[in-house]
């Protein structure tokens, strides 16, 4: 079975997960929605990565408790080999849809921002193709482009940050959102559709991580780096717009520099942040390509991973142009869907294989000690 996992260690697979979960929290969960009831992004988008972690934690948990290699294997201990394959079919699915959602963005950003008298359909021949491309090299192509601009991709976001600092006002933030933490916390819990998969990727994948305690190791890295991110970045675009402002604005990210850049000698230079954070859309949602054609072929014996890897780089395209040329209606509306009520279908299923799975080892080395 040539799956091009390879092996990858705990940096590689940190700056990938950081990679991801930043770019899934900043640039996927709806804006317009979150700042319906004041400015409470910074803990909403935090949150999701948190609540992310957090599954994630149980389940490395399972894994190392029920000695599984990975989570395709922890799904068939837990609820055997039927369910496991419906579970594996929607986490497929949400790696499929979160590579949607990112690549969808991002190419209706750089026609908005940037190519504005071409079509958006060129723009997409020049961005899926290279995703394309990057996950049919296979994993460890993704995890070593990821350690080369992992940490530059984030030096560039700090310093967006900073360049606009004279422009922070902390009344911005007002009115606190102290009476909406429910709604807060349903927000958070509604982003983790655009996060979590990330994360049991990174599961899915352990045994090229050098096993499930480095794949952990990587998770918890990538998610820390990316809750203090994320916190930062929508501080900064809080005490810089008001949330009425943010309602109606798109990319706020992208205007936060912009602000103060157009009589200053960085004019353009929002271009060019524009163009580095697509190199870590291209990245993750490389990683979100391979990581959906990995788990199709891994459960359903497909002896080459490069196959799947084309098939659903067609599909994203197909999808992608669809949308932006204003057809198939139904499709967007579904995808509409699934990023208000997908998380259900994700935290609900992986939550109760990790329960399952402890139970029932605990109850096997219950025996065996009885035995004994």
């Amino acid at each position: 079975m040539n799956l091009f996992e390879g092996r990858i260690g705990k940096q590689e697979g940190a700056n990938i997960a950081g990679i991801a979960l930043i770019s899934g929290a900043l640039f996927v969960l709806d804006i317009a929605e979150e700042y319906r009831y004041g400015n409470g992004t910074y803990v909403a988008f935090p949150g999701a990565i948190f609540l992310s972690l957090m599954l994630f934690l149980l389940l490395a948990g399972a894994l190392r408790v029920s000695g599984q290699k990975d989570l395709t294997a922890l799904l068939d201990f837990a609820f055997g080999k039927f369910a496991g394959n419906v579970f594996a079919a929607l986490l497929c699915a949400f790696l499929f849809i979160d590579a949607y959602c990112l690549l969808s963005r991002f190419s209706a950003m750089v026609h908005a921002l940037v190519y504005t008298k071409v079509t958006p359909f060129p723009v997409l021949l020049w961005i899926v193709p290279t995703v394309v491309y990057i996950a049919f090299r296979g994993l460890e192509c993704i995890g070593r482009l990821a350690k080369c601009f992992g940490v530059l991709l984030g030096v560039v976001l700090l310093v967006e940050l900073l360049l606009p600092i004279q422009a922070y006002e902390s009344y911005r933030l007002f009115p606190l959102p102290v009476d909406h933490w429910q709604s807060i916390a349903a927000d958070a819990f509604s982003g983790m559709f655009a996060t979590a998969p990330a994360l049991l990727a990174l599961l899915c994948m352990a045994q090229g991580l050098q096993g499930v305690r480095s794949a952990k190791q990587a998770g918890l890295i990538g998610a820390l780096v990316g809750i203090v991110l994320a916190a930062l970045v929508q501080l900064a675009i809080g005490m810089t717009y008001t949330y009425a402002e943010l309602q109606n604005m798109f990319v706020p990210l992208y205007r936060l520099n912009l602000k103060l850049m157009q009589e200053s000698y960085f004019f353009r230079e929002d271009k060019l942040a524009l163009f580095t954070w697509l190199i870590g859309a291209i990245i993750a949602g490389a990683y979100y390509l391979y990581g959906s054609a990995f788990l199709f072929c891994r459960r359903w014996s497909r002896y080459d991973v490069r196959p799947a890897v084309i098939a659903g780089g067609v599909a994203l395209l197909c999808c992608i142009a669809a949308e932006h040329t204003g057809q198939y209606r139904v499709l967007t509306d579904a995808f509409a869907l699934v990023q208000r009520y997908g998380t259900w279908f994700l935290a609900v299923p992986f939550t109760a294989a990790a329960v399952v799975s402890l139970v029932k080892t605990r109850i096997r080395k219950g025996k065996a000690d009885e035995k004994a």
